[in-house]
């Protein structure tokens, strides 16, 4: 019998190479998790470091449930970290979990580290919960360090009217008019102060700049 000179099938020896190249990728895979798992159980602290980085992350583009799960794994070890109570805080703010985002901004205030960053988001909670005098509270120690700050101003006027301290909420409205002259939302909010406060014709005139300088907005 005549020996078989048959060439051998191309594809069998495509077929071979790539089970061989994948079992080549899968191996180094394997062992890039498994240092990556090794690093990070010999350092603890650098894992926790690198779930606080990734949290904060997150937390600036919007991704809110995904940076509260790294978040609360840094907290876990590192209760009093500022910066994961203040953005896991916030976090739990956007996921509609308020009280107990409230929680941790407060215990973020507390530890005297946060400074005007938690005290205005910690006020504007407040605002939402209706809880005015604790917004005024903790709004007026903000505006001691910075009282050139349009939120700050702004969300105190709010809280003051809302507390019915109409003639301090005016004082408020209109240092925040100072500082941003064209945001006709708080034209407008003054004007429901003046209104409550019985000047009618001086809250029409609030109303129509408001008015006047949405319409300008429109037209761009």
């Amino acid at each position: 019998m005549r020996p078989d000179n048959r060439s051998p099938n191309p594809l069998s020896e495509v077929g071979f190479f790539i089970h061989a190249a994948l079992h080549v990728v899968k191996r180094a895979f394997v062992s890039a998790t498994e240092s990556f798992n090794e690093f990070f159980s010999v350092d603890p602290e650098m894992r926790l470091r690198y779930y606080l980085q990734r949290g904060v992350d997150f937390t600036r583009r919007g991704r809110y449930d995904v940076a509260a799960a790294m978040l609360e794994k840094v907290l876990l070890e590192w209760p009093a970290d500022d910066e994961a109570l203040f953005h896991l805080g916030f976090c739990y703010l956007k996921m509609d979990r308020t009280e107990e985002g409230i929680e941790l901004l407060e215990r973020a205030d507390a530890l005297g580290r946060g400074g005007v960053r938690v005290q205005s988001i910690l006020g504007m909670a407040f605002l939402q919960t209706k809880e005015y005098a604790k917004a005024v509270g903790v709004l007026g120690r903000a505006l001691e360090a910075d009282p050139h700050n349009f939120h700050l101003n702004y969300r105190m006027a709010l809280a003051l009217d809302n507390s019915e301290q109409y003639e301090q909420a005016v004082t408020y409205f209109k240092k925040a008019i100072m500082i941003r002259p064209e945001e006709s939302k708080v034209y407008r909010s003054l004007g429901f102060t003046l209104e409550q406060m019985g000047l009618h014709e001086e809250s029409v005139v609030q109303f129509k700049k408001a008015a006047s300088f949405e319409e300008g907005r429109a037209a761009f």
